[in-house]
């Protein structure tokens, strides 16, 4: 009984995790502590990992290889002892997967936090905007982060929203469907345009795969309902998405104009990091190796002085070949793309069981998403970011897992 109870409490820290994410500054950390906290339980459980499934070992290895590259980066860069806390969380997340493999099917504690996350994200969202007079919501966070976790949260909504539409279970449907809306409402309020490019990459992605969930009429209805939010909410002043687009064009328009722009800034970012692959192309410059690289840079004319000030490329791929070269690129991708396999490869062999597919499906969407994310911003360089894709991905993995054990009858 007291096990039990235990395994209640486990996935409960996981939904929580979503939950209070960006709703409350630094929430994330307080439930992935909790959690990893409880992970200090696998001595008395002690699992197994030979009998770990092929799958479940790859996604460890992949974890676990990042990780272990991210530590000789920063030995070879000069060995500062802070620049492993990062990297670290996909290692120590590694105990949290052992655990929730061991803790019984409780897993849709998950749909419940992902749609709370979001409505409490857009809440804070709304109250900096209209209350305090931000002119970006940011909860904490720099506003890209909020923004960006906010939309995958409203994605992640929307994946909700399947599984409770395959159980009839209609008071969270509805939660769910405006939970998405939330999501998307606070990378609004954010006004971080990087993570509005997700939308309907990953909108198209939901629907291709719950497109036989629902009637075409009914798909019809939804696309319409949804096609005039967003286009209300683009031509709204108060939204300022009309606003953050034309900026977005201006800056690239004026960019080699000797105009300092957003857009322009990044571009001379993205351009600094090509620069010092070329001339570092198999590890890169290193993180703070990279100060010197930039100076000579400048010397040479080849950059805008400005960028020295910035710690990173503002593009998670330029960033990795900038700073570690080829290989550090291939570990980035290594760490998106496994994970997505694995994923995928669910959805393929579950592809009309919604008891399964929905966990498969969100699983798959957290790479999408930092893969999206990525182009204009390094989601890896902060807390949060880091924090949010390696807990999640192990969350629906474990989730997943339990639902084809039910499917087997092996619960």
């Amino acid at each position: 009984m007291l096990r039990e109870v235990f395994f209640v409490f486990v996935w409960f820290f996981a939904g929580l995790t979503f939950a209070i994410s960006i709703g409350i500054p630094n929430g994330y950390g307080v439930a992935t502590s909790l959690i990893f906290i409880s992970s200090a339980s696998l001595i008395y459980l002690k699992p197994k990992f030979f009998e770990l499934e092929d799958d479940d070992k790859r996604l460890i290895y992949a974890f676990l290889a990042f990780g272990l590259s991210m530590f000789a980066f920063v030995l070879i860069d000069g060995f500062r002892l802070r620049d492993l806390d990062r990297p670290s969380r996909f290692i120590l997340v590694l105990p949290v997967m052992l655990l929730l493999l061991q803790a019984k099917n409780h897993q849709v504690w998950l749909w419940y936090g992902v749609v709370i996350g979001s409505i409490l994200g857009f809440g804070l969202a709304y109250y900096e905007r209209q209350i305090l007079g931000y002119p970006r919501a940011k909860g904490g966070e720099y506003p890209i982060m909020f923004g960006d976790t906010g939309m995958m949260l409203g994605m992640l909504s929307f994946v909700a929203s399947t599984f409770f539409l395959s159980h009839k279970r209609h008071f969270w449907l509805a939660l769910s469907l405006i939970g998405g809306l939330c999501g998307i409402g606070a990378s609004v309020l954010s006004a971080s345009r990087g993570g509005w490019v997700a939308l309907p990459l990953i909108g198209f992605f939901i629907f291709w795969q719950s497109r036989f969930l629902l009637k075409k009429k009914t798909w019809l209805i939804i696309v319409l309902i949804l096609t005039t939010l967003l286009s209300s909410a683009v031509l709204s002043p108060k939204t300022g998405i009309k606003q953050r687009i034309n900026e977005a064009v201006s800056n690239i328009n004026h960019y080699g104009n000797g105009v300092e722009t957003s857009v322009g800034m990044r571009f001379e970012m993205w351009k600094a990091a090509w620069y010092m692959f070329q001339r570092s192309p198999v590890l890169g410059a290193g993180k703070h190796s990279s100060i010197t690289e930039k100076e000579w840079l400048v010397e040479e004319k080849l950059i805008n002085p400005k960028l020295i000030r910035f710690g990173h490329a503002h593009n998670e791929f330029f960033n990795a070949l900038g700073y570690r070269g080829i290989v550090g690129l291939a570990f980035l991708l290594m760490v998106y793309l496994i994970p997505l396999r694995l994923f995928m490869k669910k959805i393929n062999q579950y592809k009309d069981d919604w008891n399964i597919k929905p966990y498969a499906m969100a699983g798959a969407l957290v790479p999408m998403c930092y893969m999206d994310f990525g182009l204009t911003q390094v989601m890896f360089a902060h807390n949060i970011g880091v924090m949010m894709y390696a807990f999640p991905i192990v969350y629906f993995w474990a989730a997943l897992r339990w639902a084809e054990r039910e499917r087997l009858g092996k619960c």
